[in-house]
Formats: C-alpha cells, sequence, structure tokens
C-alpha cells in the first residue's frame, strides 16, 4: 500500500471519529438540556406548592379586590412605590401587598424562565396555563394601579409575556388531553344544582 493512500485512509478515518465525537457531544448536550428542564419545572412545581405561596395565592384570591376598592390600600401602595412616609394601615393590607409580590414576583421569574429558554414554554403551559391567566387576572387590578403610579410599563413584564403566551396555548389547546387516546368514561353522582350568578 503506498503512502499516500496510507495518508488518505487516515484523514478520512480521523474525520470519521471527530464527527462521531461531535454527535455523541450533542446527544450530551441534549441529555444535560433535559435534566435542567426537568429540575426547574420541578423546583417550580416545589415552589408551588410551598406553604408561604399557597397563603400568599389564597390572600389575593380573597382580599385584593376588595382592598383595591379602599384608598387607605391605594395610598399605603403608592406611598411605598414613591418613597413617602408610609400611611398607618392595618397588618392585614401590609400582609396581602407582601403577598401580591410575592405572587407577581414569582411568576415574573417564570416568565423570565419561559421568554429565555431556560424553561420550555410548551411543557411549562402544559402545566401552568390556567394558573397563570387567572393570577393574572386577580393581580391586574394591583399591578395597574402600580404601573400608573410609578409610570413604569416594564413592572412584571415578564409576567405578562407569560400570561399572553399562556392565553394563547389556551386557545390552542382547550385541553392537553392527547388526540386520538381514548378517554375514561366518568360518571358524577352528584346533581350540580343551578345557579344564577
Amino acid at each position: 500500500m503506498s503512502l499516500e493512500v496510507l495518508n488518505t485512509t487516515g484523514t478520512l478515518l480521523t474525520v470519521l471519529i471527530v464527527a462521531t465525537a461531535a454527535i455523541a457531544a450533542l446527544v450530551q448536550l441534549r441529555h444535560l438540556r433535559a435534566g435542567n428542564q426537568i429540575t426547574a419545572l420541578l423546583t417550580i412545581g416545589d415552589r408551588f406548592q410551598d406553604s408561604g405561596f399557597r397563603d400568599a395565592l389564597y390572600a389575593i384570591n380573597h382580599g385584593l379586590a376588595q382592598a383595591m376598592n379602599d384608598e387607605v390600600f391605594r395610598t399605603y401602595i403608592e406611598s411605598r412605590l414613591r418613597g413617602f412616609a408610609m400611611p398607618n394601615v392595618p397588618p392585614e393590607y401590609i400582609a396581602l401587598n407582601q403577598a401580591a409580590t410575592l405572587v407577581g414576583n414569582f411568576y415574573e421569574q417564570c416568565g423570565n424562565l419561559v421568554k429565555n429558554g431556560v424553561v420550555d414554554e410548551t411543557l411549562f403551559l402544559d402545566q401552568y396555563c390556567n394558573s397563570a391567566v387567572g393570577t393574572w387576572k386577580r393581580l391586574e387590578p394591583y399591578m395597574a394601579f402600580m404601573r400608573a403610579v410609578t409610570n413604569d410599563i416594564g413592572l412584571w413584564d415578564n409576567f405578562e409575556f407569560l400570561t399572553v403566551r399562556a392565553r394563547e396555548f389556551l386557545r390552542k389547546y382547550p385541553t392537553t388531553y392527547p388526540k386520538g387516546v381514548p378517554r375514561i368514561e366518568i360518571e358524577n353522582r352528584w346533581p350540580i344544582p343551578a345557579r344564577s350568578d
């Protein structure tokens, strides 16, 4: 065998080995990314189950709308945002503001992770789209007031982005149950009375 044939064969084998290593590296990166996605989603899920977060959600679900109608609460929020002297307010208003801030900041972080591809959008929305949309709806008057006070439309803009994407996801997928997979027939044994809300 000539030296040229050996040289060419060696070069081709080197290229083949490098290509194989590159493919293996891509596969490993994909697995690493999947592992990171799982870790991130489990961490987010843990946060949703945290008692402090659940208590904060309960507080905004059952008290924020009423508090926003109270000028004392709005003055407290405005004073806090503008660095003015804080008015005397009931401790419940302080706790309610802290709850709204905790929940809003959490969704802001989730929106940032989704927007920047750290967490896969479809995976997140498949699990939490209803929660994001519902929480936005309850926090929207509070947020609108804060944006007006600060003249900052960027306040919780990642939360806003997440909500827009969640609404689109819900329009596109009214159910996330896979098409073509049979459903289990379930029957409710307790009649639902008609309500006139």
